[in-house]
């Protein structure tokens, strides 16, 4: 992400992107963010001065909440961008990244903004009023529309208060969150000419699938592949929020964690199956960006052996590949209401970018690049598993004694396996000898072959050998443990 910067700071400025500097007074920034949402979208860099040099920003994160509080105070319809802190150069650039609005006209203090090219100007009578001509002619979005009977009391009290809660401790709404629950739902613009809306349902309602049966996430388990049998099947609703934790939950108690112990400490080291932010950037993508207005869709996540499928109706908007969601791209939630609240609430952080980072997190634990597909009216995103840690062996003298002996041969018979240590000596005996001379027990018989060992009371446990690995096992003699070490491809002794 910092090279990011560098190479935006190095372009200069233009029509989608504008340097500002730490002085820079939040309502000169708030008009910025106006003219940008009317216009095509674009990022505003605030902490370089005039000739690039990055000086950076006192204070980042009281800035940061000073301007949100602002823009969302000033700036209507409600708008959708973030505003994220960058440490660079050993101080800290404030990044505003701001999407191409979907309500325009969008206007501060009634007054429509527009930018042309390095400069953002008061729209004049004639460019407001086409705005609005062209809004007119759009067809509505889902997520705005009004859903007649719904009303408070069918809300969930659990979700809400969780939602205050939250609110209040990230600070993006202000300082002053509301107690009142209807008066909260009218600050995330949820109400619309006083009703509720499906945003509304979808995220605060305590059982959505009255309102709408497509408001649910299906996580699938298979043993295999897709045409095996289904080992789980499990249908969730609920307040959106809520739903997306308890499918990352489903998903961790259904794929588990890796544990290793470290050389030299006690303490267990567990690798999660999959990278917990790439699944909650997946599960929130999916939420944002699908299509409710399809009939009989859902969110749908299929889990197999080693890799899951995040699945949503929906279509990558125009003229996009696949491929462009692996770099850097603009953000168009096809449900910006919806994408606004999760923002406030902290589950989405800097918009147009979460992609990249969720390819970095997978790299983290070691798993392969995630895959998208886009096919007919369904995007899906494929997440790989994290490999199983290596497991740390370390040999005793008596194993790495035995492993210099038998050499590097692939292939390892009884018959060559002579391990010349004072406490073992090859003896060659009859099929039904029991003892060698010294009358230590056996261990290992072939055509006579015997190898013995010095023990007080006879070995019992197999040992087994798998192709290319080093497994040990053990064989109680008396009071004491000894383990075997060996590279044998297919040996398998049994001690009689």
């Amino acid at each position: 992400m910092i090279s990011e910067i560098r190479k935006m700071i190095r372009r200069g400025e233009s029509e989608t992107l504008e340097l500002r500097g730490p002085r820079t007074h939040v309502e000169t920034l708030a008009r910025s963010i106006c003219g940008m949402l009317n216009q095509q979208g674009g990022t505003i860099v605030v902490g370089v001065d005039d000739r690039g040099e990055v000086i950076g920003v006192n204070d980042a994160e009281s800035w940061v909440r000073e301007l949100l509080v602002f823009v969302t105070a000033q700036l209507n319809p409600a708008p959708l961008f973030s505003a994220s802190i960058h440490k660079l150069d050993d101080t800290e650039v404030v990044m505003i990244d701001v999407p191409q609005g979907a309500d325009k006209p969008y206007s501060l203090s009634r007054s429509i903004y527009v930018r042309v090219g390095q400069s953002t100007f008061k729209a004049d009578p004639a460019t407001a009023a086409e705005m609005v001509e062209v809004q007119a002619t759009l067809p509505g979005r889902w997520e705005q529309d009004a859903v007649p009977g719904f009303v408070i009391s069918d809300c969930d009290g659990r979700e809400l208060m969780e939602a205050r809660n939250e609110l209040k401790r990230i600070g993006r709404l202000g300082s002053d969150v509301t107690e009142d629950d209807e008066e909260l739902l009218r600050r995330l613009r949820l109400v619309r000419n006083g009703q509720y809306i499906n945003a509304a349902v979808l995220l605060f309602a305590s059982d959505p699938l009255t309102w709408s049966p497509n408001l649910a996430v299906r996580v699938v388990s298979y043993g295999s592949d897709k045409s095996g049998p289904i080992s789980n099947d499990l249908l969730l609703s609920g307040p959106g929020v809520r739903v997306l934790l308890e499918v990352i939950t489903a998903i961790q108690q259904r794929t588990g964690f890796s544990g290793q112990f470290v050389s030299g400490k006690i303490q267990r080291r567990d690798v999660p199956a999959y990278a917990l932010f790439a699944l909650r950037e997946g599960l929130v993508n999916a939420v944002v960006h699908r299509d409710y207005t399809v009939a009989g869709g859902q969110i749908r996540v299929e889990i197999y052996p080693e890799h899951l499928v995040i699945s949503n109706p929906g279509k990558l908007p125009q003229g996009w590949e696949p491929s462009d969601l692996k770099k850097e791209h603009p953000s168009i939630p096809g449900n910006p209401d919806v994408a606004r609240v999760f923002y406030l609430r902290g589950l989405m952080e800097q918009l147009g970018m979460g992609t990249q980072k969720l390819i970095a997190e997978c790299r983290e634990i070691g798993a392969k690049n995630p895959v998208w597909t886009a096919q007919q009216n369904t995007v899906s995103l494929t997440i790989y598993r994290a490999p199983e840690p290596q497991v740390e062996v370390q040999l005793s003298e008596r194993q790495s004694a035995f492993l210099a002996a038998t050499g590097d041969r692939d292939t390892l018979t009884r018959r060559r396996t002579t391990l010349r240590s004072p406490e073992w000596s090859p003896a060659r005996l009859n099929e039904s000898s029991a003892s060698c001379s010294n009358g230590d027990f056996l261990s290992g018989t072939e055509k006579g072959q015997r190898l013995c060992m010095p023990a007080r009371r006879k070995p019992h446990e197999q040992i087994r050998t798998e192709s290319g690995q080093i497994r040990t096992g053990s064989l109680e003699t008396g009071s004491r443990t000894s383990s075997i070490v060996t590279r044998d491809r297919n040996f398998q002794q049994k001690c009689s």
